[in-house]
């Protein structure tokens, strides 16, 4: 909230009697129309916050304290946190008045322009520009790069301040959070249900918030339409761990919240023996409406921030809470959030999203949420980021093994502890005709199987011996290679058509053979009239060309498409005194550098082998060309 906005928020808090708009301008220092638009922000921000009548202006007291403390928990206190809460502004909000966001973030104007440095550096990384003028900020550049800026500071928050398991210990210091971890654990184990690492954090979350909220009095009471009746199987699991709850915290659940934890289990643990929350059923368990309206929240987060949360995994769990928050909505009844001020201390981009989720739920039902909720909303979105954070970075693994002995847990158990950063077990299976219904890039099974499976598997010991975990260390760094050769063969897809792969018996001389190369890029629309000279500047300062290869490209990435011109020499042309037989010439458009980055070293590198160099010399196809330079990364 604005400076100017929390002041005047303190001036009716702390008034006795109605205050009238000529007075607040006079304390204020601004016009009586400035505070009739300050008042319209507080109300838009907190609805029926202040009331206008005949004498003047009055303000809720409960609303202004909660105004006043979200004012004061947001301000970003660090270098890193003002960066990104400026970059949010500017792009989200932007123009800004620098002095306004000086007041906002209650810093100088001298520690505002350091900061601007900063702010410069990261936006022309995604190529864009800061511009000032008359003290007003904005951002100039492609709207998708905006975007793109705003999801990269998502993910940022996601994997680095998003609520862990240390966080919930230190802030429910009452609450014995390693038994609940137990008793899920063990439960689970009981029922043949699987829940991986990320899954468990989050479930034991809201568990212990549940039990919170319970103490503290805030029990649900309306049992309300929440869903069809569920299999007792699910609801034995749930009763299971709800009766150790109970008795270890001595409260209460009412048959809304066991029926509310059954799904919030079955939403996020899961068992093949057993027909599961899907989204081709998921509309039978929450309706029409509210399945709608989960849609419209996700499709409107990819559209502003390009991030996609269409997976089934998460679409599942995120419309079953918002189902549930529309039950608890019906009457009247909003959870408490203990963690609510530090999800928008140090996710503010993301309880921002939240917010426009919020928004969306306003516009489509006429419920208001408060902080609380949102921040709930907050949950699972900074859950969905830092799963995707973790996918992205790790390979997914399933377990095959019979459930012998608990056999399949203590084997989860050591390959957790032995490959923690590298994998993630996202499925348990211990029943053979089940293998089919899931998906991972490898599965690693106790025994040989019946049942084809399209992943690849590695067959080991039940009680894994060291050669085991040598084997799928080896698997683990095969996959990976795998990936980036997937990535690469995309990007080099992406450079390379027909259409620029061509192989010549021979060349005059390199500037002819630079005319022959560009003009191509010119005809097909790729690059502008100055690219050939620009690429003769670039090879003039220090020559492109790598041995028996050459890369010549422009200084600058501002051409109107992205492409790579292949040429094969049969007979070497003379490139500044260097025979060269292959020349691979590069045009970017600015908001595609980054695959540059991405291809430039790899092909250089791969080239620089000399019998490699010597197979793509003989290559026919970009097809050709492009299989070997893929085959030989890494």
């Amino acid at each position: 909230m604005k400076a100017q906005l929390a002041q005047l928020v303190r001036i009716l808090k702390n008034s006795t009697s109605p205050v009238t708009s000529s007075a607040l301008a006079n304390t204020l220092n601004v016009s009586p129309r400035s505070v009739k638009t300050y008042i319209q922000e507080i109300n838009g921000i907190s609805p029926e916050t202040i009331h206008s009548s005949r004498r003047g202006y009055t303000i809720d007291p409960n609303k202004a304290a909660d105004l006043l403390l979200s004012s004061e928990s947001t301000i970003p206190q660090t270098s890193n946190e003002r960066i990104n809460y400026i970059l949010k502004q500017i792009i989200s909000h932007g123009p800004i008045d620098s002095f306004d966001l000086c007041d906002e973030m209650y810093i100088s104007y001298s520690t505002l322009k350091s900061e601007l440095v900063k702010v410069r550096r990261k936006l022309a990384d995604s190529d864009l520009q800061l511009v000032i003028q008359n003290d007003q900020m904005f951002v100039m550049g492609l709207e998708k790069n905006k975007r793109k800026l705003l999801s990269t500071i998502m993910y940022e928050e996601s994997r680095n301040n998003f609520v862990n398991y240390g966080i919930m210990v230190s802030t429910f210091e009452s609450i014995d959070i390693d038994f609940i971890k137990e008793t899920i654990l063990q439960t689970f184990n009981e029922f043949h249900y699987f829940v991986n690492d990320y899954s468990l954090e989050n479930l034991i979350l809201h568990v212990t918030i549940t039990i919170d909220r319970i103490r503290n009095g805030y029990a649900t009471t309306e049992v309300g339409t929440l869903l069809p009746v569920i299999r007792s199987h699910e609801h034995e699991l749930a009763s299971a761990i709800i009766h150790k709850l109970e008795e270890r915290f001595s409260i209460q659940f009412n048959e809304t919240e066991t029926a509310e934890f059954t799904l919030l289990i079955l939403s996020r643990a899961s068992n093949l023996d057993y027909e599961e929350i899907n989204p081709k059923n998921l509309k039978q368990y929450i309706g029409e409406e509210v399945y709608a309206l989960a849609q419209a929240i996700i499709d409107d987060f990819s559209s502003y921030f390009y991030i996609d949360l269409s997976q089934p995994e998460f679409f599942v769990r995120f419309a079953l809470h918002i189902k549930n928050l529309l039950v608890r909505a019906s009457s009247d009844y909003f959870s408490k959030n203990p963690l609510t001020e530090s999800i928008k201390q140090n996710c503010p981009l993301i309880y921002d999203a939240s917010v426009s989720a919020a928004k969306i739920i306003h516009e489509q039902t006429g419920i208001y949420l408060n902080d609380d909720e949102i921040a709930y909303i907050a949950f699972h979105i900074g859950g969905a980021l830092e799963l995707q954070n973790t996918i992205m970075t790790k390979i997914n693994v399933c377990i095959f093994c019979p459930n012998y002995y608990n056999l399949n847990t203590q084997i989860s158990d050591k390959l957790n502890s032995r490959f923690s950063s590298q994998i993630v077990i996202n499925n348990v299976i211990t029943v053979e005709e089940n293998l089919n219904k899931v998906t991972a890039d490898f599965m690693i099974s106790t025994m040989n199987t019946n049942v084809a499976v399209s992943m690849p598997t590695l067959v080991i010991s039940p009680f894994i011996t060291e050669q085991d975990f040598n084997n799928i260390e080896r698997m683990i760094k095969d996959i990976q290679r795998r990936k980036r050769q997937n990535i690469f063969r995309e990007h080099l897809s992406y450079l390379i058509r027909p259409e620029l792969f061509e192989v010549r018996q021979a060349a005059s001389d390199k500037n002819t053979l630079i005319h022959d190369m560009a003009e191509k890029l010119k005809q097909l629309d790729y690059v502008s009239d100055t690219f050939e000279e620009e690429v003769l500047e670039r090879d003039r300062m220090s020559s492109t060309a790598f041995g028996p290869f050459a890369i010549p490209h422009a200084m600058k990435m501002h051409e109107k498409k992205t492409g790579m011109n292949i040429m094969i020499l049969r007979s070497p042309v003379n490139w500044d005194e260097k025979p060269v037989q292959l020349v691979m010439m590069l045009c970017f458009n600015r908001n595609e550098r980054y695959i540059f980055n991405e291809v430039f070293e790899p092909i250089s590198m791969i080239l620089s082998d000399r019998d490699i160099l010597k197979t793509a010399l003989s290559t026919e196809s970009c097809e050709q060309f492009i299989d070997l330079l893929v085959n030989c990364l890494d």
